[in-house]
């Protein structure tokens, strides 16, 4: 029995390795969210990426970015290149006697119970947050195609296939590598998310409290432990049958 065990734990570990060194990884250069319900600049500061389902009632919802502005040269040539995005919260706000046209008046973070479905679209000049409003929204964030979709359901990372964005910036040389996100879909209606960025958690005396949990582009999406052993089983029973014939 301790054969066995040994043999899984290093068939698990071989194949985390080979994966993890296959792997190219190429994180934002710069990312934020712009709030739409008022006239307040681009957030591009915070440790969370807020972004709300558009054509919430009251027009109060954020759009987000994200810039690549790298040497992306390592992604040539990848059969697939994911967006990796981590989420840290659902969001829903609570309103007050106005209801949901009003301001909120305060949020909860429920993490289970629901789902938000989250569009990522190329963005084709840079975001600065002037003039971004819920017109320049519909015009390039909600009309034009996907560069990928992901519903979320849970906390976590989720990877998103956008190779054909990616390898469209690498082949003309695209001055301007950047993607845009909004929420197209939710359930409850009024959810939005909060995602992972560059800047880590901190307290108001700038103690690190948690890191930070950026997007990244990534060639091969983080394998599990589960899935690993899920794909090393086939080659363990062989094993045991060998061993136990031999």
């Amino acid at each position: 029995m301790q054969f066995f065990k040994i043999l899984v734990f290093g068939l698990i570990l071989s194949g985390f390795q080979q994966v993890r060194a296959d792997t190219v990884q190429i994180m934002t250069t710069s990312d934020g969210y712009k709030y739409l319900g008022a006239p307040v600049p681009a957030n591009g500061t915070s440790n969370y990426m807020d972004v709300g389902l558009f054509g919430t009632p009251g027009g109060h919802y954020s759009v987000g970015f994200a810039k690549f502005n790298a040497d992306l040269s390592g992604l040539a040539g990848a059969p697939k290149v994911f967006l990796a995005i981590n989420l840290l919260n659902f969001v829903a706000p609570t309103f007050g006697a106005d209801g949901t046209s009003a301001q909120p008046t305060g949020y909860t973070y429920p993490l289970v119970g629901g789902n938000f479905t989250l569009k990522v679209v190329e963005l084709t000049s840079s975001f600065t947050g002037t003039g971004v409003d819920a017109n320049w929204a519909t015009t390039n964030l909600f009309s034009p195609a996907a560069a990928g979709t992901v519903t979320f359901i849970q906390a976590g990372y989720q990877y998103v296939d956008i190779s054909s964005t990616v390898a469209g910036w690498i082949s003309r040389g695209a001055a301007v590598k950047e993607l845009g996100f909004i929420g197209i879909a939710s359930t409850p209606n009024t959810w939005s998310l909060n995602l992972g960025t560059l800047d880590p958690l901190k307290n108001l005396d700038g103690d690190i409290l948690a890191a930070a949990t950026p997007m990244f582009l990534t060639t091969i999406p983080e394998p599990s432990i589960v899935s690993l052993l899920a794909c090393s089983l086939p080659l363990l029973g062989w094993v045991r049958r060998r061993f136990t014939k031999s």
